[in-house]
């Protein structure tokens, strides 16, 4: 194996334990050493790779980033509708979640935004535009010439992926894809119900 071969198995090493350590205690109460321990380095090695918490935890988010884009573009079946779509979307986001320790990192690191930033963290932000954008680009629900307003169901997508990551039984999130699915379809019609709310 090659330095540079070894250098990146080892990047990937330290993201793997940082994501571990960031999903069990979030970002204030991570601990550097715990990672470095985790890989066998000294703490020292590993800024080498990473020259602080922040920089780990930047790491992890745009991981989480990447995976939003890609669920989404492969979410484009036009057949379905925009809740369909909706829900195709969120699954697969709870799968990955559940699947990949540092997805599950990255949205525990934005969750911890919430109660420390005077904003919204950025994932909600994101989490609605893509949600926004399945809906806009899915075919009209309804009847004919008439759309859907997309805000609603945006935000209830936001409300089950979040809620359920929330209220999940273990730190390693385990059952959320099957959540996230339940919350969908044990009431078939509560998107229909939000946008009716939104028409009165």
């Amino acid at each position: 194996m090659t330095k540079q071969a070894r250098s990146r198995r080892t990047h990937e090493l330290v993201l793997d334990a940082a994501a571990a350590e960031f999903a069990r205690h979030g970002y204030p109460r991570a601990n550097l050493q715990h990672v470095a321990d985790r890989t066998g380095l000294t703490k020292g090695a590993l800024y080498g790779h990473f020259a602080s918490k922040e920089e780990l935890a930047r790491a992890l988010t745009g991981q989480l980033d990447e995976v939003l884009e890609r669920l989404v573009a492969q979410n484009t079946v036009e057949e379905l509708s925009a809740r369909e779509r909706l829900r195709a979307l969120s699954c697969a986001l709870a799968e990955r979640i559940e699947s990949d320790v540092r997805i599950n990192a990255a949205l525990r690191l934005e969750m911890d935004e919430v109660h420390s930033a005077p904003e919204p963290p950025r994932l909600l932000a994101d989490l609605r535009r893509l949600a926004t954008e399945v809906m806009e680009s899915a075919q009209t629900d309804g009847t004919p010439g008439e759309r859907p307003p997309t805000a609603p169901l945006a935000d209830l997508a936001t409300v089950i992926l979040v809620g359920a990551y929330y209220t999940a039984p273990d730190l390693e999130r385990r059952g959320l894809a099957d959540r996230v699915r339940d919350l969908w379809d044990a009431h078939p019609a509560c998107g229909q119900a939000v946008l009716g709310m939104t028409t009165r």
